[in-house]
């Protein structure tokens, strides 16, 4: 008789050893809040960290949903979907688990090996395509603070006439896939076209102008005290673009480095004190275009989670519409 095998399922490394099983659905997800399945008590997972995925051959995924801090299997950083394997000790912070999948070591025990379909340890699968994109990353500045000046009612009206005002500017300029996640919207665009960048990139940069505007403006409407601040980030380079799990749980986003930096960008702009900051490979498109060099300022970032500072570009919004209204 065949024996019975346990489901796959996660176990902490640390001293209680808590299992969670892996036996419902495709899709399981990991952060910082109650709505995921793996929820992480701690300030460096993010709300909505990652998601282990199974596809219909069998096999689990680790996916990093765009973490400010990123997520490792076996020490490594993901920049892309990984394969798991039994064994593999994943990361999210402080937060260790050990992934166990109880069919796929005793088919390794029987066969001496992985089946040459399956995917071998850490490696990466073609779930998505990897292309050229622009990432951006809107943040209501000093939210928690906000959030205790006025009421709830009042909060709630704020974030989602925000967030649906960002998200008509995203699509009126091109932007794909506008993610909420806390006081902060994500979107992205893709570069197909070689040579094009830099008009993208100032479609990117109109559109940031247009929410700082229309962001400026809530407080009366609203009835605030103050206007509402904002700061961006916004970064160019290669990132897996696709479909993170199946049905009622797919979501479609961009993850990769390339978008951990643009969160991190954002984050630095309060560091050095400006409303936006530009990663270099943003930069290097616009840097022919005309008066550049007398609006951005060069700077060197300290990012969260990188060991060296990374060249960046600043710039206010103010000087952003003056820069806009000259590239023509």
């Amino acid at each position: 008789m065949a024996e019975l095998l346990s489901p796959p399922f996660l176990k902490f490394e640390s001293e209680d050893g808590r299992e969670i099983p892996l036996n419902s659905g495709n899709a399981w997800k990991i952060g910082r809040t109650e709505q995921n399945m793996v929820v992480l008590s701690d300030d460096m997972v993010s709300r909505n960290h990652a998601m282990i995925q199974q596809l219909e051959d069998g096999e689990f995924y680790l996916i990093d949903m765009g973490s400010r801090n990123g997520s490792f299997v076996n020490g490594r950083r993901l920049t892309a979907p990984v394969a798991l394997r039994d064994g593999d000790v994943l990361s999210f912070g402080e937060a260790k688990l050990r992934f166990h999948n109880p069919a796929q070591a005793a088919a390794a025990k029987a066969a001496a090996g992985i089946s040459s379909d399956a995917p071998a340890r850490g490696e990466t699968v073609a779930l998505f395509k990897r292309v050229n994109v622009s990432v951006l990353v809107v943040d209501i500045r000093g939210f928690t603070v906000l959030a205790q000046k006025i009421d709830a009612g009042l909060l709630s009206r704020l974030v989602s006439t925000w967030f649906a005002e960002a998200d008509r500017i995203i699509h009126d300029s091109g932007g794909m896939a506008p993610k909420h996640i806390g006081d902060a919207v994500m979107a992205i665009w893709t570069h197909s076209a070689r040579g094009k960048e830099d008009a993208d990139i100032l479609r990117i940069l109109r559109a940031v102008a247009e929410i700082a505007r229309v962001t400026g403006t809530l407080h009366h409407s609203l009835g605030l005290a103050e206007p509402v601040r904002i700061g961006v980030g916004v970064n160019t380079g290669v990132a897996t673009l696709g479909n993170t799990g199946v049905g009622s749980a797919s979501d479609y986003t961009a993850i990769g480095d390339s978008v951990n930096v643009a969160f991190r960008l954002e984050s630095a702009s309060k560091e050095l004190r400006t409303d936006l900051v530009l990663g270099d490979s943003t930069f290097e498109y616009l840097r022919l275009l005309p008066s550049v060099a007398a609006h951005f300022r060069a700077a060197e970032a300290n990012l969260k989670g990188y060991d060296l500072p990374v060249k960046a570009w600043y710039i206010s919004f103010a000087a952003l519409s003056e820069f806009l209204a000259r590239a023509i």
